[in-house]
């Protein structure tokens, strides 16, 4: 009897350890690194579905995301808005998705930035640079120069906040 309730609260005391760390890490919001700052994109140049050479932004957005993605589904409001401003140019990258899911995510949301949404181009520009999952935005220069890894959803304030 004893060691059946010395189990039981041991039981109850690894959950409630379990669910506290992930409470708590599910309430930061984003995880800024500098991980690959000071990468050059330079495959963006090589991509025939995107001109970047007549981009003339200070910065860049390049936002991985998918269409059965929450967290992306949540934020893209915040892209739309942050694509409007003067100084900013946003990139979505279709990550582990199809091309008509693709479509139809853009078509549904009203996106109107540009986006990549070719495994194959997809996949040159991923390949440049570390990410751990989707949504992942990174923050470029106008050189193409990575100054801003952030994991994760993210706000159209945040990202006005990272250019300042």
């Amino acid at each position: 009897m004893i060691k059946r309730n010395f189990i039981l609260i041991l039981l109850t005391v690894t959950v409630g350890i379990a669910i506290f760390n992930s409470s708590s890490s599910f309430e930061e919001t984003n995880n800024i690194s500098d991980i690959n700052n000071g990468i050059e994109m330079s495959s963006l140049k090589k991509l025939d579905s995107l001109n970047i050479k007549n981009i003339q932004t200070d910065y860049i957005v390049l936002n991985l995301w998918a269409s059965w993605c929450i967290p992306c589904q949540n934020e893209v409001d915040d892209l739309i808005k942050v694509s409007q401003e003067k100084d900013i140019t946003v990139i979505g990258i279709l990550v582990d998705d199809s091309l008509s899911n693709g479509i139809e995510f853009i078509s549904k949301y009203k996106v109107t930035y540009d986006n990549i949404l070719e495994e194959q181009e997809s996949d040159i520009v991923l390949s440049q640079f570390s990410w751990s999952g989707i949504p992942t935005t990174l923050l470029l220069d106008k050189n193409l120069i990575i100054i801003h890894t952030i994991n994760g959803e993210i706000t159209s304030n945040e990202i006005i906040d990272l250019t300042k």
